[in-house]
Order: C-alpha cells, then sequence, then structure tokens
C-alpha cells in the first residue's frame, strides 16, 4: 500500500501552493485499494493523477554479464529510491530507456514485478507496453497483475496513406485502456512518420480517449507547448501533462504542464525535484539555475560519445556500486577507455 499523507494539503490547495510546503513533507497517501478476485486492482484516479505529478524517473534496465535479465539488479535499484523516501518521484520502467523492445514477455513480466517489489508501495510505478496489439495488451495485463500503478501505453506506426487509419488507432488504445483497471499514461512518442505533437493528430487522439476513467495523462514529445495548451481545460481536470525532458519542461512546466520525465534522476533526485518544484511556480531563473549546475552535470555520462544515452547511465550506476550491465542491440557499448570519463563523472556530481 502506498502510505501516508503527503497530499493531504491538495484538498485545500492549489498545486502551486502546494508546491511551497513541499520541502518537509515525506510521506505518501495511499492511491491503492483492494484487489480484485480477476486480478484487477481498483485505484483512485483523482488522487493517482496526483501522486503522478512530480519527477518521473526513467529507468534502465540491468542486464547480467551474459545478457540475462537482472531483475534482482532492478528491484535494488528502485529500492534506494524507496528507502531514501524520496518525494514527488514516479518510477518508469520498461521506456526507451528501459529497452523495453528488446525484452521477451517473460522478461517484461518479471520486470514490472521487480519494479513493484522494489518501489515497496512508498512510490508510484508505471511499467511500459508497446508493440503490436496483442503484444501492447499483454504487457498491460503484466503491470496490472505485478501490481503497478499504471502503464505508460506506446502507440503502434502510424500510416497516414491509409484510409481511416484514425479510427483503428483510436480503437487499438481504447480496447488496450479498457482490459485494465490501473492507469493510463499516453506516450506520444514520434517516428516511423507519426505526426509529432505539434501536429493536430495527438490533442484529437487525447481528447477522444480522455472520458476512459482510467487515462490519467500524457507524455508530451513534441518539445513544444502547443499540444498540451490546446487541451485546455483537459490539462487541468483530467490529464496529467507530462514533459519529456528537462529542456522541455524549462518552457512546459510554467505553463501548465505538471510533470517531467528524467533520464538522470536516478543520480541527482534532489535537484530533479526542486527543478520540477522551481516549474511548477514559473520560475524560469531558479529553473536554469539547478539544471545547468546540478542537472545537465550528471548528465554528461551520456554524452561522453554519441551513442551512450542509455550505456553510459548503465556505466554510471555501475560505479555506485547499483546494477547496470550490458545494454542490447541496437544500442552502443561503452568503449574501454572511456568508462573512466564516466566513473569521474558520477563521483563529482552524483547525489546518491
Amino acid at each position: 500500500m502506498l502510505t501516508s499523507s503527503r497530499r493531504s494539503l491538495l484538498k485545500k490547495f492549489s498545486i502551486i501552493t502546494s508546491a511551497l510546503t513541499l520541502q518537509g513533507c515525506s510521506n505518501r497517501p495511499s492511491t491503492k485499494s483492494l484487489v480484485k478476485s480477476s486480478g484487477k486492482k481498483s485505484l483512485n484516479m483523482d488522487q493517482l493523477r496526483k501522486d503522478i505529478q512530480g519527477v518521473h524517473c526513467f529507468m534502465v534496465t540491468p542486464f547480467l554479464k551474459n545478457g540475462q535479465l537482472d531483475h534482482e539488479g532492478l528491484s535494488r535499484n528502485i529500492a534506494l529510491h524507496a528507502k531514501a523516501e524520496a518525494e514527488n518521484m514516479t518510477i518508469v520502467v520498461g521506456g526507451g530507456m528501459g529497452e523495453i523492445f528488446s525484452l521477451n514477455m517473460e522478461e517484461h513480466r518479471k520486470m514490472a514485478k521487480a519494479a513493484v517489489s522494489g518501489a515497496q508501495g512508498k512510490l508510484p510505478v508505471v511499467v511500459g507496453a508497446c508493440g503490436g496489439y496483442s503484444t501492447a495488451k499483454q504487457m498491460a495485463q503484466n503491470a496490472q497483475l505485478a501490481g503497478a500503478d499504471a502503464i505508460l501505453l506506446f502507440a503502434p506506426p502510424y500510416w497516414s496513406w491509409i484510409p481511416e487509419y484514425d479510427g483503428g488507432i483510436i480503437r487499438y488504445f481504447k480496447d488496450i485502456i479498457e482490459s485494465i483497471d490501473i492507469g493510463v499514461v499516453l506516450a506520444t512518442v514520434s517516428g516511423h512518420k507519426f505526426p509529432t505533437g505539434g501536429e493536430k493528430y495527438w490533442p484529437y487522439v487525447l481528447k477522444k480517449l480522455a472520458d476512459l476513467p482510467n487515462v490519467i495523462g500524457f507524455e508530451d514529445s513534441s518539445g513544444g507547448i502547443s499540444m498540451g495548451k490546446s487541451l485546455g481545460s483537459l490539462v487541468e481536470e483530467r490529464l496529467v501533462w507530462v514533459a519529456r525532458g528537462e529542456g522541455h519542461a524549462l518552457h512546459a512546466l510554467p505553463v501548465g504542464a505538471r510533470a517531467t520525465t528524467s533520464a538522470v534522476a536516478t543520480f541527482v533526485p534532489k535537484a530533479c525535484r526542486e527543478f520540477w518544484q522551481q516549474g511548477i511556480l514559473g520560475r524560469g531563473k531558479q529553473m536554469k539555475n539547478i539544471l545547468d549546475s546540478r542537472i545537465n552535470t550528471m548528465a554528461k555520462v551520456r554524452s561522453v560519445k554519441p551513442g551512450y544515452h542509455v550505456s553510459g547511465i548503465k556505466v554510471a550506476l555501475e560505479f555506485l556500486g547499483r546494477a547496470g550491465g550490458p545494454v542490447r542491440l541496437p544500442l552502443r557499448s561503452v568503449l574501454p577507455e572511456d568508462r573512466l570519463k564516466i566513473g569521474d563523472i558520477t563521483k563529482t556530481h552524483a547525489e546518491i
């Protein structure tokens, strides 16, 4: 169960006011209730929308030297944050950072269980679901059966040249969403000719799906603010707008986004939380200072060489005694001569 009540003030004050007082809060309320006999979990979606506001810590998926999933290592990595009672943090596994497209179904199931176990009921857990219809649906069910709070649901490729394909995409989302009782955050990721958030497609999709009770938010990969702003009151009342990365959050948090993703929150959780707090208060200058001096300095582990965006994180984790391991194809491994450079960055800038 998610414990006690860091969110009680939200019943009386707006999130902007509550951000001023979060410095002294250390506990979270319960969003979970009884598990049904079917394995489906009944959640308070309004409370869950509040709980996932903050920093979405995207975890890498650790592998052993033989390439097998290190689910125990993942659980330990997450438990570090749970034991520290990290504030305003949501754990996300099986995203792009988590090499979800390399996982088979059994590995995905074990990953989801490991994440929930590591979070110990103290942090919300979001599990990625992607792929073809049956694959994404099974991943969504894996997440629910593991006890996760929500899924991050990726879209299939968008083929604009197929007549009425928009309707098929809506039905794809709707059927998967209605197959589970836990929350759903829609990943508006572009690629494979999929329209970006700056076009009209995603607002149309989100408006169509917003009435489903367990749709609680969207991860915005547009890099801009037009999509979030175009949704109007839906962002205030129904959908948590999640900015993708700190660069996007600089612009999106002050105008209505209420969460941001981070690749390095596992190393600098306090800096990322303070960055988010300043963002929802509209303090752009303070955000920039925190980003430049405490977050981007740590993020350099990802750019020692091109292609180290995941492998650099894993090597940094290993320097701290945590689980990392190799990456799977097509990702690039860190060269031996670059490991010490990553280690030096990590020892200098990691908070935990």
